[in-house]
């Protein structure tokens, strides 16, 4: 059995392997970012000797190493030729289809965010008000709005950084060019002191919101910063 989880929404792929992981007796755990062949080599045959209801957790394997490396094609390989291997793999960003496809005969579990949201997210902009409440509405009817208002913070926080120039953090890091040159002209739109000026509203307003003190609901509050843009 190999299972593959992933996917952009984060917290319910990481509830879900940690929902798996803990139906495990003992489970082996690995990190995969650098991972050798010899080292997952002896991990499989001493798990397979010694309790054949070992299962391996390999974390981060397909997004921090490139798939055409010779060590990881080894792997690879290797798990497309066996019947016996036990594996959970959990990746924090949503892979690409040729990736998925490369195991052949795993489970794949996703979780992403409705296109929606993303939608939205590349609406923010200045002077778009009419369209970003319009898109936030559409989007209350099937998310949370406390996940909302998060990647809202998420999206200036990373357009910042993006203009920033100094060490970029590590989701900018996963990024493709595309996708920052996309968030580039968004930040761009902004200015990097309108930047500043606007996530260190969003800051209070989170703040205020966990403290108690938010005068409106957080609706109401992100009706009323998405108007302000």
């Amino acid at each position: 059995m190999i299972l593959l989880i992933h996917g952009n929404d984060l917290t319910s792929s990481r509830n879900f392997y940690f929902e798996e992981k803990n139906k495990l007796s003992n489970p082996i755990q690995l990190a995969g970012e650098g991972l050798s062949y010899d080292q997952f080599f002896q991990s499989v045959e001493n798990t397979s000797l010694f309790d054949d209801s070992k299962v391996l957790l390999i974390e981060e394997f397909f997004s921090k190493n490139k798939s055409n490396t010779a060590e990881v094609k080894k792997i690879i390989d290797y798990l497309n030729a066996s019947k016996k291997v036990e594996i959970i793999f959990w990746e924090s960003i949503e892979l690409s289809k040729t990736t998925q496809c490369l195991l052949k005969n795993a489970s794949i579990k996703t979780f992403s965010y409705p296109k929606t949201l993303f939608t939205f997210l590349d609406a923010i902009r200045p002077n778009n008000a009419k369209t970003l409440i319009k898109l936030f509405n559409d989007l209350k009817v099937n998310m949370e709005k406390e996940l909302i208002f998060f990647m809202i913070i998420r999206q200036f926080r990373l357009m910042l950084n993006l203009l920033d120039q100094t060490q970029r953090i590590d989701e900018l890091k996963r990024m493709a060019p595309w996708q920052l040159s996309k968030l580039e002209r968004q930040a761009k739109l902004f200015g990097e002191e309108r930047l500043k000026k606007l996530y260190q509203e969003l800051f209070e307003l989170d703040l205020n919101m966990k403290t108690g003190r938010i005068p409106y609901s957080l609706e109401r509050s992100v009706d009323f910063f998405l108007a302000d843009l």
